[in-house]
């Protein structure tokens, strides 16, 4: 307990560290934390991200089947694949799938398609 009496002194009596000028943190932990809080922001957004990706495949899906019914009685099939520098601009690309394996393309459904609205018996041809 031998010190000058010009140092403060907290109660247990060890002599108190100067604040320091720069950043608390050094780099590396400032890196650190960096990384921690982008993995955890990351986390948080990828389930959302493939949710909505799930739920827009799951109504193109629905949708180009109705489409490939509407317009064509002879198809095996329907399929959608999603393209983001499509013709139309980003989006599920709809096409009817033919029993000997070839397939056409139908048209560009957006990027979080909607239900379709089938033609009335008179619309075919139109």
């Amino acid at each position: 307990m031998s010190s000058s009496a010009s140092e403060p002194f907290d109660p247990v009596g060890e002599p108190f560290d100067e604040p320091a000028d720069g950043p608390v943190f050094g780099a590396r932990r400032r890196r650190a934390l960096r990384i921690i809080v982008l993995v955890a922001l990351g986390g948080m957004l990828l389930p959302l991200v493939l949710s909505a990706f799930s739920v827009a495949r799951a109504a193109a899906e629905r949708a180009c089947t109705v489409y490939v019914a509407d317009f064509d009685a002879d198809a095996a099939g329907a399929r959608v694949a999603f393209d983001l520098f499509a013709e139309g601009g980003p989006g599920w690309l709809c096409y009817d799938v033919r029993g000997q394996g070839g397939e056409t393309y139908l048209g560009n459904l957006g990027p979080m398609p909607a239900a379709p609205r089938p033609s009335l018996p008179g619309e075919r041809g139109a």
